[in-house]
């Protein structure tokens, strides 16, 4: 009998022990449900985050299996680098699990923003600190090593804009994870401050003015057109949330 009640005792013990961390979980979901409350589905969103997860791993293609059209648009045109098309993936995948957040997935979402946010603040922040500077890390030809780059400083480091951009992005990750309070709103500056970026750039190659797609030569790298393009793409996905 003795035994039995010590057993029974014991197994009350590990329930309360466990208890405390089921109820901070539930606490946390509903705290972050609370600032970023469930929405419908949003295939708008979720195709746009596809749109940009193809066309990020294109470039990589492109890179890959030297396919000049996947790297730049045009052959006179500065290329989308290797490290930002790895980037464009892990911002599609980021964009695609905030959506699913927004219908009510939590804890999925919370994982993939984790490595999504990670990946980007890696790679973007070393390659930020190279630029601001101006030393070579080696992660600009870790991948792919580049030749013959248009309108780079660097070859194989991306725009410094781009760099902030994809930065933003990570925050907004990290924001959705560790600080849900005002999410909707956190997010959509972060979206207008990415397309309008974009359309910056995409207006200098309309009217021909490197200035504006962030060429200083010597000082910083062109972005691409398709770069350009997909932050377009990004910032209205996030705006869209």
């Amino acid at each position: 009998m003795a035994t039995v009640s010590q057993s029974t005792t014991q197994s009350a013990g590990a329930k309360q022990n466990r208890a405390p961390v089921s109820t901070a979980t539930a606490e946390e979901k509903l705290t972050w449900q609370a600032e970023f409350p469930k929405g419908r589905p949003n295939p708008f969103v979720k195709a746009l985050s596809l749109l940009v997860t193809v066309v990020g791993s294109a470039v990589m293609a492109g890179w890959i299996f030297d396919i000049g059209i996947l790297k730049s648009i045009s052959s006179g045109w500065v290329s989308m680098k290797f490290s930002t098309a790895i980037a464009f993936v892990a911002c599609g995948v980021t964009l695609y699990f905030l959506a699913r957040a927004r219908e009510g997935e939590f804890e999925k979402a919370q994982v993939a923003l984790s490595i999504t946010a990670l990946m980007l603040s890696m790679l973007m922040g070393v390659l930020f600190f190279s630029a601001l500077f101006g030393v070579q890390t080696g992660i600009e030809d870790l991948f792919i090593k580049e030749t013959g780059s248009v309108r780079s400083v660097v070859p194989g480091r991306p725009s410094v804009p781009t760099m902030i951009n994809f930065m933003l992005i990570a925050l907004a990750a990290v924001l959705a994870i560790l600080n849900p309070a005002k999410l909707l709103q956190k997010l959509k500056i972060i979206g207008i401050i990415v397309g309008a970026v974009g359309v910056l750039a995409v207006a200098g190659y309309m009217v021909n003015l490197p200035l504006l797609y962030y060429y200083l030569e010597g000082v910083n790298t062109a972005m691409a057109l398709h770069t350009a393009l997909l932050f377009i793409l990004l910032g209205m996905g996030l705006v869209c949330l």
